[in-house]
Order: C-alpha cells, then structure tokens, then sequence
C-alpha cells in the first residue's frame, strides 16, 4: 500500500524534500493513483477517482453534498451545472452552511450560477483580485476543489459544468477521511474568501413588453424582466425540455425549462403548463439564440411572477 502520510498536513515535504525529490515523490503518487482502481484505500482512508466524460463524477458530488451535515465550501473557477447548483440550495435550505467561491471573470458566461445561488440564500463571493493586476494578461482564481463537513475534500480537474461532465476529459478525486489535508485546503479557501467581493442580488430595472422583438433584441446579454402572455407551453419529450412561448409565430420570444430546472419547479409544486395563458414577468438575462431566437433560461421558480390568470 502505497504509504501517503508524508506530513502533507504541516508542509513536511515543502520544508525537508529537495525539489528533485519533491517532484519524484509527487510522480510516484500521481503514477500510483493511475493504476489503482476506484475506490482504494491509503492514510487519508477511501480516495474515489472519477474520470469524465460521463464516469460518474457529477453523481459522486451530489451524493457527498446531499450527505453533508454542517458545512459545505466550494471554491470553483466554472459552475455551470445547474443540478449541482440545485443541490447545493437544498443544502441550505436544510441548515447546512455553504459557502460558494467563483472566480470574477468567468461570471460573465450567461449560464454561471452566481445569482441563481445568491436568489437562493446560499453565501456566495467573488474574486476579482487577479483582475486588478497591472498588465494585459490577467490570472484568475482557477481553483476547483470543495471541503465537506471539514473531512472530505473533492479536487481535481473537473469544474461543475455540463461541459465537464458530459465532454470534457477531466478527472476528480475524493478524499473521504482527509481532515489534515482538509486544513492545508481550509487555509487556501479562507485566504481567498476574505479578499472577494460579496454577490449584490439586484431586480432587473429594465422591463420589456415580449412582443417588443427590436427592444429584445438591443437588450441582449442584459438582465431585464419580461411581461407578456403565454399563448403556448410546448414540451419536448425528448430532451425533457418546457418552452413558453409568448407569441402565436415560431419567431415569438420564448421561456425555456430545461429537464434539469423542470424537476424542481414539478417538485415545487409548479407545472410549466399551467403557465399557459397567464400573463408573465419573468426575470432573468435576455438571451439570443442563433437557432432559437430570442429567449430567457428559467433555472429557479423565483423567476417567474403570475401578474394575470
């Protein structure tokens, strides 16, 4: 058995390992790791390793946040996933303390989940330190890695993205007893937590009619909110997908659930259909589509307002 208690918790190696023997040590490991199947055994007790695409690794996390007891900290550069977001709201809404650090250029992309978790409660802050840095190539806070109930740590390649799990080669490891290596992780997300910036949940000033396709349309990558009737509900079977269309023409402004969303407004009590002849505000950034137009992904029932049966 390949022995891993090096004193990693104390900076053993840092401080006594000439850097040759630093370097070699960390191939032995990394080699080792590479040929021992999932899960195995070691001094941080069970390591499971995930490989992507489509090894598992999105499941493995949500079991570990859906088995979290106090306190969940999540320091990731790319969270796209909306089922790892979704479960760790409910983790909130449970009692558990989480705390979400992402990364101040990346928030940018239209699918992040920064607002969505902020809507939700969870405790979530930015980094934009590396963005203040003189010069024109900027760093970023590329961390990918979450410390549950101060003894399991999940680290590796693999951002919480659909990319990661579905496309990407990405790997994940979790430590399931690892309370020492945990601290030297502690201390990395602490320093990081304390220079960010805290996510301002903000409602939309811009409020636009869904007939209006020209203001849509000059408005897009905007957050705004959306009033207008729903004339249609179309489900696609297939792809588990709700689309709310607030015109009669294919060319209407639509609201879109995807299947992973579509659980949680079902689970909350909400069907999509029933939004079919309402009248609408929903909230959320005005998106257009190359193929599909213009549109608004609806991830969270806070989004969506019935102003008129």
């Amino acid at each position: 058995m390949l022995d891993f208690s090096l004193g990693i918790g104390d900076n053993y190696i840092m401080r006594k390992m000439p850097n040759k023997r630093i370097i070699m040590m960390s191939s032995i490991i990394l080699v080792v790791i590479g040929f021992l199947s999932s899960p195995f055994c070691s001094a941080f007790g069970e390591i499971e390793v995930y490989f992507s695409p489509n090894g598992g690794a999105a499941h493995a996390l949500i079991k570990r946040i859906e088995g979290a007891k106090k306190s969940i900290d999540v320091a990731m550069y790319a969270f796209t996933s909306s089922d790892l977001a979704w479960a760790l709201v409910k983790a909130h809404e449970k009692g558990i303390d989480v705390r979400v650090l992402l990364d101040g250029d990346f928030i940018k992309n239209k699918y992040s989940k920064h607002n969505f978790l902020s809507k939700r409660g969870v405790n979530v802050r930015i980094d934009k330190s590396h963005l203040l840095q003189p010069g024109k190539i900027k760093g970023c806070m590329h961390h990918k890695f979450a410390i549950i109930d101060d003894k399991i740590l999940i680290t590796g390649s693999y951002n919480w993205t659909a990319s990661a799990e579905k496309r990407n080669d990405e790997n994940l490891l979790i430590f399931n007893n690892a309370p020492d290596l945990v601290k030297v992780y502690r201390k990395e997300f602490d320093k990081i937590w304390h220079r960010t910036l805290e996510v301002k949940i903000t409602t939309p000033k811009l409020v636009i009619s869904a007939t209006n396709l020209s203001d849509l349309k000059k408005h897009a990558g905007e957050h705004a909110t959306v009033k207008g009737k729903v004339y249609g509900v179309y489900f696609s079977s297939k792809s588990g997908t709700y689309f709310l269309n607030f015109g009669p023409q294919r060319t209407c402004f639509t609201a879109v659930i995807f299947r992973s969303a579509a659980k949680e407004f079902i689970g909350r009590g909400i069907e999509p259909q029933d939004y079919e002849g309402n009248v609408l505000e929903i909230d959320g950034q005005i998106i257009d589509h190359p193929k599909y137009g213009l549109e608004i992904i609806l991830e969270d029932p806070l989004q969506v307002r019935v102003v008129e049966h």
